[in-house]
């Protein structure tokens, strides 16, 4: 059982990486012709956004009016509360 919750709190961490890269990437994809760059975006969008949607229907009436996007935070808290039941 040590090593399944070790296997999986190894794979919240990369996922989180992926959030935090998913979250840098959206401030210059835009400002970028560089189609690696646009690639991996697109790749970790596909993976982060599914997660992503939920928590933006949820918070997004009460930020609607800021234009910062906090559910990368809210998940990232998440992430790291069910990796402390691990």
């Amino acid at each position: 059982m040590d090593l399944l919750a070790y296997i999986l709190k190894n794979l919240l961490n990369l996922y989180m990486l992926v959030v935090i890269l998913n979250v840098i990437l959206s401030w210059v994809v835009f400002g970028t012709r560089n189609s690696v760059i646009i690639e991996i975006y697109k790749v970790s969008s596909q993976l982060v956004d599914p997660l992503l949607q939920p928590i933006r229907s949820v918070i997004n009436p009460i930020t609607r009016n800021i234009g910062i996007d906090f559910s990368p935070i809210v998940l990232i808290v998440l992430l790291n509360i069910l990796e402390s039941w691990l």
